[in-house]
């Protein structure tokens, strides 16, 4: 009985070491896609690229630069239903949505939620809402629109393998969309408020190495999000030891105000990179989930 145990353990460690390495290898050809898309629209003539075709002869296959995803074989590709009510652009950040689907994949994604689903699913959230900020100018969606968009959302990432129920098991809510208690969401207003250059400067790119030690961008971030807070606070009721549970509460929503308006200053890809880093630093120091991307 327990050889059979053990068996069934050993296959189930295999399975779960197995979808890791399978991962790690899809995230390394999703980078190297945009990094070969990128030298395609830069460093050549589109013809470069195009199949020649004689007039007497039958047109040749065009062989791609990449494989497909090592996992595409072992997930569903279906047409979710969507709400039509959500604004969020699902299209321009499909490269981001396929990574999402593969690291929250449904036979692992509880296995793995708060180590490789549940961060990147946060950052999706994060840059989804940050690039419609663009359009929109506020840095969060009203609470009419956030239930039908995390529902949307759910249903892009099942539809490409992602498991159900992804909001019970990284603990995502409708509020997660919206600026919560934060007391600013306009980006006009955000940009009087906080030094947004110096922001940037420290957060556009990170060494995911150094800033686990140094700080440079969560201390930015901190400051940003402490400014915003304090115009719905007394300001010495939130400085010294003793800070209240709601302040605390209001600063962390602030926070994922100020990664979404980083999130609009950078492509998604650039911006996931860089919110997976601050997470690595988070997960590094034994923080259940990312503190600084959820709230």
């Amino acid at each position: 009985m327990n050889a059979g145990v053990s068996l069934e353990h050993n296959f189930s460690m295999l399975l779960l070491k197995l979808f890791v390495v399978l991962a790690c290898f899809h995230e390394c050809l999703s980078d190297l896609q945009v990094h070969h898309k990128g030298y395609m629209l830069t460093g050549r003539a589109t013809g470069d690229f195009v199949p020649k075709i004689t007039p007497t002869a039958s047109p040749q296959p065009f062989l791609p630069l990449l494989a497909p995803s090592p996992l595409s074989t072992f997930t569903n590709s279906t047409s979710p239903k969507l709400s039509g009510l959500c604004m969020l652009n699902f299209t321009a950040a499909q490269s981001l949505i396929s990574i999402t689907s593969i690291d929250c994949w449904a036979a692992f994604a509880p296995l793995l939620a708060n180590v490789i689903c549940c961060p990147q699913l946060h950052a999706t959230l994060v840059i989804l809402v940050g690039q419609l900020s663009k359009e929109t100018g506020v840095l969060a969606l009203n609470r009419t629109l956030a239930k039908p968009c995390l529902s949307d959302i759910e249903q892009v990432l099942a539809g490409q393998g992602a498991g159900d129920g992804l909001n019970q098991v990284c603990s995502i809510h409708s509020s997660n969309l919206t600026e919560a208690s934060c007391p600013v969401k306009d980006v006009d207003e955000f940009e009087n408020m906080v030094n947004s250059s110096e922001l940037l400067a420290s957060c556009e790119k990170i060494d995911p190495v150094k800033e686990c030690c140094d700080q440079v961008c969560q201390g930015a971030i901190s400051d940003a999000a402490t400014r915003l807070a304090l115009k719905a606070s007394d300001p010495l009721s939130m400085d010294g030891p003793h800070v209240l549970p709601q302040h605390t509460t209001r600063i962390n929503d602030c926070k994922t105000v100020v990664l979404r308006w980083l999130a609009s200053k950078l492509d998604p890809y650039h911006a996931k990179e860089v919110l997976r880093g601050l997470t690595n630093c988070n997960v590094n120091k034994g923080i259940n989930a990312p503190s600084i991307l959820s709230s």
